[in-house]
C-alpha cells in the first residue's frame, strides 16, 4: 500500500512506486502481489502478476492519512485470500493502529524519513 495523502509529495510517491518496481525487477519480473493506494480512504488494490500489469496501476489519492483502514480493508475484503505480509510505504504522519488489527499478518513500514518510528512491525527506510 502506498500512501498518497497530502503530506506525500509527488517525488515521495514516485520513489515509493519505484521501490515496488525495483522489487519486481529484482525477482526477474516474477514477483506477484497486490498494489493499492490510501490516504483517509482505500483506493482498491489491484493484482499484478507481471511488470507489465504493475505498470498499468497508477497512484491516486490526496487526502488525510489513516493506517487503520488498510488493516480493516484486508480483513473485510481479502478474507478469502489474506496476504502473507503487508508493506506500507509512507511518511508515517498519522496515528498508528493497534498491532492486534493486523491479525497476525506481518507488516513492514517502509518510511521515507528518520523522524517517525512505528510502535510495532518491521521498519525500513528509503531515501528520497
Amino acid at each position: 500500500m502506498i500512501d498518497t495523502s497530502g503530506s506525500m509529495s509527488d517525488d515521495m510517491i514516485t520513489a515509493a512506486y519505484s521501490e515496488v518496481k525495483g522489487a519486481i525487477d529484482q525477482f526477474g519480473g516474477k514477483l506477484e502481489g497486490w498494489l493499492g493506494f490510501f490516504d483517509a480512504a482505500i483506493i482498491e488494490p489491484k493484482r499484478f502478476t507481471s511488470l507489465d500489469e504493475f505498470k498499468i496501476i497508477k497512484p491516486a489519492g490526496g487526502g488525510g492519512t489513516d493506517f487503520q483502514i488498510i488493516l480493516e480493508y484486508v480483513h473485510k475484503h481479502m478474507q478469502d485470500k489474506l496476504p502473507t505480509s503487508i508493506i506500507i510505504l509512507t511518511d508515517g504522519y498519522a496515528p498508528f493502529p493497534e498491532e492486534e488489527l493486523a491479525g497476525g499478518i506481518p507488516v513492514l513500514w517502509l518510511l521515507n524519513n528518520e523522524e517517525v518510528n512505528p510502535p510495532w512491525g518491521k521498519i525500513a527506510r528509503i531515501v528520497v
